[in-house]
């Protein structure tokens, strides 16, 4: 797969034009930045959280912020639709990974969760101005393909780099590794920003419910974003009980964890490859559909762990679903939208991720306290609701191929 990846690599790099080609170059820096530092960043902070003494509740608020940062940024693209989208961007990228510059400072639960949750406040604000450029930089043609490439990079830097950050905490403090790994996620913004695409501000300002005005008219793209939505339920219950299972059960060490972060990075890599050759030959929709089915063996897995073992099973399938759907949701907005409606179509995309992730880490740790379902059980409910939402998505594609 490596020599087929490298042979498409060098063959297809002197066809692409030379401005397509400088994008991305400089997408594929920043994601070598970025890479770094979210191998620092993601897998730990709820096990560090934890180990400080943040409750369940802590960590859910934790798991909670990205979907709060994408309500507020349904309200960010209404307020950037006649402006250049580019520099606020750059901006929170900025601002909000620089926060971790202050974790010197910080040493019991409730400062470091508040530093971690406004993070994702703040970046969460670049979300549709992301997938714009995306559709901006590269050509259809070979859109799934680049963003596969420049995420293998992303991968590759953090399945290096995770079990590194595991050993390194277990020596040193995430005082010190935090506000490293800070300095390299604020070069990845500035990296991007330098990618060279017409970011022109809109003509005309469209209504602030101009999302909810699509779900109301595309029923296809509704009942999608329904389904959609339902599986992402299933998967946000169980987040904060992850590190819980990891730490109260199964008493696992940063090394560990460190290993489950590069398991769940080496798949990610891989099948960013497969994915990404996937949406441009089927579609961002079937994409879906098919990591949506997936999803269920991380929930199956988890409900089953004892050990390290099916543990790091959960994780294969976490990264191979990682890379299928942040391929392919993207990608599947653009196959209901038109050029002009991007913003409309990833804005109500963002509202109801964000109102599902409030929702369902808050609802998960309720749960796991209700007699007769526990820790494990919510695990259970979790790939129903995943397969639930599976069905639905597969009636939006079997659709899809009889109108094609």
């Amino acid at each position: 797969m490596a020599i087929s990846f490298l042979d498409t690599w060098r063959r297809g790099w002197t066809s692409i034009a030379p401005v397509v080609r400088r994008n991305l170059a400089l997408d594929f820096g920043s994601a070598i930045f970025y890479g770094i530092f979210i191998s620092a960043i993601s897998t730990f902070v709820p096990v560090i959280a934890r180990r400080l003494g943040a409750s369940a509740l802590l960590i859910s608020a934790i798991t909670a912020a990205p979907a709060v940062g994408n309500i507020i940024a349904v309200l960010a693209s209404h307020y950037l639709q006649r402006r250049r989208k580019m520099p606020f961007m750059v901006a929170a990228w900025g601002i909000g990974r620089g926060l971790f510059l202050l974790m010197p400072f910080v040493a019991a639960p409730i400062p470091f969760v508040l530093i971690v949750v406004v993070h994702w406040l703040i970046v969460s604000l670049s979300v549709t101005g992301y997938v714009e450029a995306m559709r901006a930089i590269y050509p259809a043609a070979i859109r799934g393909r680049a963003m596969a490439y420049v995420r293998v990079g992303f991968t590759a830097c953090a399945a290096i780099m995770t079990p590194v950050f595991g050993q390194l905490l277990d020596v040193w403090s995430y005082q010190l590794i935090f506000p490293l790994a800070a300095i390299c996620g604020v070069m990845s913004g500035v990296t991007f920003g330098w990618v060279a695409y017409a970011d022109e501000p809109a003509q005309t300002r469209h209504n602030l419910f101009e999302p909810w005005r699509v779900f109301q008219r595309d029923a296809r793209y509704r009942t999608y974003s329904i389904a959609f939505s339902i599986c992402g339920f299933g998967v946000l219950l169980t987040a904060p009980l992850i590190p819980l299972l990891l730490v109260d059960e199964l008493q696992l060490n940063y090394g560990q964890v460190g290993l489950l972060g590069m398991i769940n990075s080496v798949f990610w890599m891989l099948f960013y490859i497969v994915w990404g050759r996937l949406v441009d030959r089927r579609g961002g929709l079937w994409t879906v559909q098919i990591n949506l089915f997936l999803m269920t063996f991380i929930s199956l897995a988890f409900f089953a762990a004892q050990d390290l073992r099916l543990a790091a099973v959960a994780y294969i399938f976490t990264g191979i679903t990682a890379a299928g759907t942040d391929l392919g949701w993207i990608n599947a907005v653009m196959q209901f939208a038109r050029a002009e409606e991007i913003a409309q179509y990833t804005a109500l995309h963002a509202f109801l991720m964000g109102v599902r992730g409030i929702v369902a880490p808050l609802l998960g740790t309720a749960l796991m306290a209700v007699p007769g379902i526990g820790l494990r059980g919510v695990f259970l409910l979790s790939a129903i609701l995943i397969v639930l939402g599976w069905w639905l998505v597969r009636r939006v594609t079997v659709a899809e191929k009889t109108v094609a």
